[in-house]
């Protein structure tokens, strides 16, 4: 059977090629190759079949007599803008809304579908953490990153567009900014979160990490951003896009009543937070209940309702959607197990890890006992380690340290480092109700496991135990092998006992 072949346009020059890659290894016959790195995978390239080689200016390819060589200013531009046309330039068709943070993307991704879902009646495509979903159902056709690589993503574009979706709420990740993953796409709504520390193991400094995701907004030419003022980038990011014209802008907070630098602001009041969800007042909508339990939830919630209200989605519908909000995939999923509460939450971050542990403990019976199972991953940023091992110690009363996909590291030498930030503080504080084998106010349990069924053990009636890190995540990351595990599962086992 012969393959289809589609003419794009690449830095100028019309091709006609049968698929777009940028893994050697994955090409097919007639295709074009991206060579984003150098030109050591190129020959590799052609051998699979491809007949356009795309590399950038400085880089030194050689390619044989018949194979179309196009040099581009910026390979990874390139790749953008043409996948984004291999694949019919659907999205120029479809309302796409961004959400751009380091904590917080994913729950306002679902959020927002949720109010967009009620509001048209019609199903809403989403891209993140989580994975991608075409028209209610989970599409396995792409990677497992944030934001999948430009080829992977308009792919999924064009079969949402295919099975009718118009709407589209996607994470946007640092590294899809850095990578220039997002070329070409026309973002007609964004939301900000907030900017905390993540990724230095690949960004080196939060300095860097930062200007990474400020680019995105001081790029933006069109739209509506939705800004969280309470971060303390609020600002930046209302001074990155107030010289866009086409860009209209509106800013919310829980703390201040009047907000400058944006065209509109909202102010939210009157928080009450409970285990069964918050209640607030927010602006024109009145009071408002979210099915969400935790304060950074309503921080979401707004984000995501002032800019379904700004495409013109009713108080009315928001509210609704704001009370039959379903629970987002590991993002504080609360089980009841034998009297005691657990969470189960993805916060894999200092600042996730402390907002967690906050608004657990808000939602707290007096006097109970908050407990938290984590670890670290390897093979990513190590300064946070220690920082999460203050964090954990200063505001539960009992941490257990054990693994959070290792990868290629030593599950004990990375709990050394959480422990750490243990050590700079005071460890000589006992609860005295635990167990009596227990010495202090920690321990390190290498196994997920049974890490989590000794925190439930010690755990009486009326407490919570918050088990951080991978949320929904369904595997372990070991040496390059993904051993399947949930820690759902976990908590499903203890309870058949």
């Amino acid at each position: 059977m012969q393959i289809r072949k589609t003419k794009i346009s690449v830095a100028g020059t019309f091709v006609e090629v049968t698929g777009l890659f940028h893994h050697s290894k994955q090409v097919q016959n007639g295709s074009l190759y991206f060579a984003l790195k150098d030109g050591q995978y190129v020959n590799e390239a052609i051998q699979n079949g491809a007949i356009v080689i795309v590399s950038e200016k400085g880089i030194k390819v050689s390619v044989p007599d018949g194979i179309t060589h196009l040099v581009v200013p910026n390979v990874r531009v390139a790749m953008s803008l043409a996948a984004k046309e291999f694949y019919g330039n659907v999205v120029d068709k479809m309302r796409v809304t961004g959400v751009v943070g380091t904590n917080g993307k994913t729950t306002t991704t679902y959020i927002m579908r949720h109010i967009l879902e009620m509001a048209t009646g019609k199903n809403v495509g989403i891209i993140g953490t989580t994975g991608v979903f075409n028209a209610g159902k989970t599409w396995e056709g792409v990677t497992t990153l944030t934001t999948p690589d430009p080829i992977d993503l308009h792919r999924a574009f064009a079969c949402m567009y295919q099975n009718g979706v118009r709407d589209v709420v996607m994470e946007v990740s640092a590294h899809a900014i850095y990578y220039h993953k997002l070329a070409g796409i026309n973002f007609t709504g964004v939301i900000f979160t907030n900017i905390t520390q993540d990724h230095l193991d690949f960004f080196e400094t939060f300095e860097c990490y930062k200007n990474t995701k400020l680019s995105f907004f001081q790029n933006l030419q069109s739209g509506t951003v939705v800004i969280n003022a309470d971060d303390k980038f609020g600002l930046a990011v209302a001074g990155a896009v107030q010289n866009h014209p086409d860009v209209f802008s509106i800013s919310f907070s829980l703390k201040q009543d009047t907000i400058v630098g944006t065209a509109q602001w909202a102010f939210v009041n009157q928080v009450r937070l409970s285990v069964h969800g918050s209640d607030f007042i927010l602006g024109n909508a009145g009071e408002c209940h979210l099915s969400l339990p935790g304060l950074y939830n309503v921080y979401n919630a707004v984000g995501a309702a002032l800019l379904g209200n700004h495409y013109g989605v009713s108080w009315a519908v928001i509210k609704d959607a704001f009370a039959t909000m379903p629970d987002v995939p590991g993002r504080f999923n609360l089980y009841h197990v034998r009297g005691v509460t657990a969470v189960i939450d993805y916060a894999h971050t200092p600042d996730g890890l402390e907002q967690l542990l906050k608004n657990a403990r808000a939602i707290l019976p007096n006097k109970a006992k908050l407990f938290v199972v984590f670890g670290c991953g390897g093979d990513r940023d190590r300064t946070k380690r220690p920082q999460m091992g203050a964090i954990a110690y200063r505001l539960a009363d009992y941490v257990i340290l054990t693994s959070d996909n290792p990868r290629t590291e030593d599950p004990d030498a990375i709990i050394d480092e959480i422990e750490r930030g243990i050590k700079t503080m005071d460890t000589a504080n006992l609860n005295e109700y635990l167990d009596e084998t227990i010495k202090s106010k920690y321990t390190r349990i290498v196994d997920r496991v049974k890490a989590i069924e000794f925190a439930i053990s010690q755990a009486q009636i009326g407490d919570m135990v918050v088990i951080a890190g991978k949320g929904h995540e369904n595997y372990m990351d070991i040496n390059h092998e993904k051993i399947p595990y949930m820690d759902s599962k976990v908590l499903d086992n203890i309870l058949r006992r």
